[in-house]
């Protein structure tokens, strides 16, 4: 992190998602399905009522919807995007995009 930089609210609750792809990135991993719960776990918060919501889950799930900017944080800012929800199974799986 750059010295004084001030880091925006979405970056703070989703950043850490981020990091977590770059990183599967980083050891060649292309695809990635993780629980809620690990998305949780990793983020240190819980998931909003949206990301879960049948008649609004894909909504915040969308890889391009300027609506919810917590994607750019959480997995566009590393070329992730994501390729499906199960809310059955509580699962999504990111794939990444470009090289």
């Amino acid at each position: 992190m750059e010295e004084g930089r001030i880091i925006p609210p979405l970056e703070r609750h989703y950043g850490a998602l981020g990091t977590h792809l770059a990183a599967q990135h980083a050891a060649g991993v292309t695809q990635r399905t993780l629980s809620f719960g690990a998305i949780e776990a990793i983020l240190g918060h819980q998931l909003p009522a949206t990301a879960r919501s049948p008649l609004r889950h894909r909504q915040w799930w969308r890889s391009d919807n300027a609506a919810y900017p917590h994607g750019w944080y959480g997995w566009q800012r590393v070329g992730w995007t994501v390729a499906a929800v199960d809310l059955a199974a509580e699962t999504v799986t990111f794939a990444r995009v470009g090289r």
